[in-house]
């Protein structure tokens, strides 16, 4: 073979692999369930959340993934679960974009995950986090937004659940890459287990996309309603009820905590 032949096709080889080998980054999207929710079905393979989200992952290099701790109801438990988060993210190349989808305190269990990655010399980070019905603490659950791109939670002031008889909140701080978005599902206020309804699961993989491109009005830093319904896309606004609406949730909130109290 003539010498020039040898470093011709390595030239053509060359451009062959970068141009017809399949890229290796991917999404993956993570589902955590939240407390006592281990046997639930619906994060599972099978499960009505879990086939609409993945339904709507058909883009090559997509996954879904299910996410599995104890479920139990304690800070160090969830610390456990955050650093089994952790390996499973670290398993895929940092190139890969990782997204999250939770629900209850599997949003805290994510949360504590991103501040162990930031504890870590690790290029790895959660890209897209959505949360479903998080209760929310700031001194505890703070996203450590260093290790997250875009946080979003979605909450409904007909979840009783979510702020733990007023331990916790329904909000974070205002922050450029945290959205604090209520939802309506068929014009109604989810309860906190109908906050993983296929409704929702089915618009996750693209929600992002949707607010920060087709959604004209959205602001990361100013609150917003998200209307989901069946046979049509969602309908984001500014909610501008929001500020009435926490006040009488507090009250309500103090109303039923007084109530308990006192038949105990």
């Amino acid at each position: 073979m003539p010498k020039i032949m040898k470093p011709l096709l390595k030239l053509l080889l060359s451009l062959f692999l970068l141009y017809f080998t399949p890229s290796c980054s991917k999404t993956v999207f993570i589902i955590v369930h939240g407390t006592w929710a281990t046997q639930a079905g619906w994060y599972m393979p099978g499960g009505d959340f879990f086939n609409a989200v993945k339904n709507n992952t058909e883009k090559e290099g997509m996954s879904v993934i299910p996410y599995c701790w104890s479920g139990k109801n304690n800070y160090k438990v969830r610390i456990k679960a955050a650093e089994g988060l952790v390996q499973l993210i670290q398993s895929y190349s940092p190139e890969t974009t990782i997204c999250l989808i939770t629900h209850s305190h599997g949003g805290n269990v994510g949360i504590l995950a991103s501040q162990l990655l930031a504890q870590t010399p690790t290029a790895h980070k959660i890209n897209i986090f959505y949360v479903l019905g998080t209760p929310i603490s700031t001194s505890a659950y703070q996203p450590n937004m260093d290790r997250i791109e875009y946080f979003y939670n979605l909450f409904s002031f007909e979840d009783y659940i979510q702020p733990v008889l007023g331990f916790f909140q329904r909000e974070y701080p205002p922050h450029e890459r945290i959205a604090n978005i209520r939802v309506t599902i068929n014009n109604k206020e989810p309860t906190h287990e109908e906050l993983h309804s296929p409704l929702v699961g089915q618009w996750l993989p693209s929600l992002h996309e949707f607010l920060t491109t087709s959604a004209s009005s959205f602001d990361f830093t100013k609150p917003g309603i998200i209307h989901f319904a069946d046979n049509t896309k969602p309908f984001y606004e500014i909610d501008k009820e929001r500020k009435q609406l926490l006040e009488k949730d507090a009250l309500l909130t103090k109303i039923i905590v007084t109530a308990l109290f006192r038949n105990h």
